[in-house]
């Protein structure tokens, strides 16, 4: 395993749920959106490049209908799924190199 795969795979952002490595030395970073409306349940799956400025939101959602209110249900597994297939397909494709980390 090469250092900086190791790297990577210690040292996640916080909030990360899934990383890709790209062909340029990026990663593909998936996080769950959440806004004050919608906590703790996230509204969408983000994808998103830290090599270039491609990202891809994903989110999906259903009507619940109750007795006396309806609401919008969010549904993370299928968000999960279509956000990790465009990170996995823009991460065989992305050769733009990671900006790099600040000097101290």
């Amino acid at each position: 395993m090469s250092e900086q795969q190791t790297t990577a795979a210690q040292s996640w952002p916080e909030g990360v749920i899934a990383r890709y490595l790209t062909v340029g030395g990026g990663f593909v970073d998936l996080t769950h959106q959440m806004n004050v409306l919608t906590p703790p349940e996230p509204y969408a799956t983000l994808a998103a490049c830290t090599g270039c400025p491609s990202t891809s939101e994903h989110n999906h959602h259903r009507m619940v209908w109750g007795l006396t209110s309806q609401y919008e249900k969010h549904l993370p597994e299928l968000a999960d799924s279509d956000a990790r297939e465009w990170a996995q397909t823009h991460a065989e494709k992305c050769r733009a190199l990671p900006r790099p980390e600040a000097q101290q």
